[in-house]
């Protein structure tokens, strides 16, 4: 008994510097200036998923039809935006149900959406534009508070795995707990891990209308870790002063301990309409030295009043 007691805490002890070494620290993480391009139409960018060649999926949570851009993004040797376009619109031949996540499965070329009002991912043939399948996430529609449920998705190549999250706490749970959803390619959930997301500055009975805070979007790395996107938002009465501020944390599905990779935050001021309010992530090129870049989209509300902006930035990762 008692040796069966040692082993099982070796095994556990060798588990959680497993964990750790996958939670080591970059050698460097960049930030680069975020960047807009008025020749891509205005809209409410949610998620955005790379599909080869430079091209990439976006999703907008607005708009009458279902389906996705294509925007071709150009991408210099330091690892920053130079340049988007536009090169299609797919319509999937349905209504918008508030898509707030996108990803893309290389091996089966699928395509898989996020939908946030009807808590559902749907599953689309890139090929036919056929839909595949759909799931609802169910303890997500049930418990959800308004306009709070799925915000993220991500395909795990080395898992061949599914990640979802809600955005921010269900009705009944801790008041910083999420559910980190694993789902097989057929749509159902396989496990699911708790995941705490850090204390918003901003009182959590603050009027939702003008304060979001929880998980915007998750990245798989394909090295068994995800990155987790949180942003906190607030919007002051008087729209100037609103700020956001991103947090980008890794982890290890399942292992509590979280990494702060790199944060940030932008505001709307007098002298600096940098507000963006940060929903998509996705994996970018390797540039020739190895370095990872990160791909993120803003939701800028369709340009709201012509103050805000469609931003895109990159991060880039050693």
């Amino acid at each position: 008994m008692k040796k069966n007691i040692l082993f099982g805490i070796i095994i556990l002890l060798s588990l959680s510097i497993q964990g750790q070494k996958r939670l080591k620290d970059y050698d460097s993480v960049s930030i680069m200036p975020q960047h807009y391009f008025s020749a891509i139409p205005p809209g409410n960018y949610s998620g955005i998923a790379n599909i080869g060649n430079d091209d990439y999926a976006v999703v907008s949570d607005k708009g009458n039809n279902e389906g996705y851009y294509i925007f071709h993004i150009e991408i210099n040797n330091n690892g920053e935006i130079t340049n988007i376009t536009n090169k299609d619109f797919i319509n999937l031949n349905g209504s918008n149900l508030d898509e707030e996540a996108i990803t893309f499965n290389p091996e089966t070329h699928r395509i898989y959406v996020g939908n946030e009002e009807p808590s559902n991912i749907i599953e689309y043939d890139v090929n036919s534009k056929n839909i595949i399948r759909s799931a609802e996430i169910t303890d997500y529609k049930k418990h959800c508070s308004p306009n709070r449920s799925i915000e993220s998705l991500t395909y795990d190549k080395i898992r061949d795995k599914l990640f979802t999250i809600n955005e921010s706490p269900l009705i009944g749970d801790s008041c910083r707990m999420l559910r980190l959803k694993q789902l097989n390619t057929d749509l159902t959930v396989e496990k699911e891990f708790p995941y705490f997301i850090e204390k918003p500055l901003k009182p959590a009975d603050t009027p939702q209308d003008r304060h979001a805070y929880g998980v915007s979007e998750l990245l798989s790395l394909n090295d068994s870790t995800l990155l987790v996107l949180e942003r906190e938002l607030y919007i002051t009465p008087m729209k100037l002063g609103s700020w956001v501020i991103n947090r980008i944390f890794r982890i290890v599905p399942g292992n509590p301990t979280k990494h702060l990779v790199c944060f940030w935050r932008t505001s709307l001021q007098l002298t600096s309409f940098n507000f963006a309010n940060y929903e998509g992530m996705c994996l970018g090129p390797k540039l020739s030295d190895g370095r990872q870049v990160i791909i993120l989209c803003a939701d800028s509300q369709n340009r709201y009043k012509g103050v805000l902006r469609d931003y895109f930035r990159t991060i880039i990762l050693q």
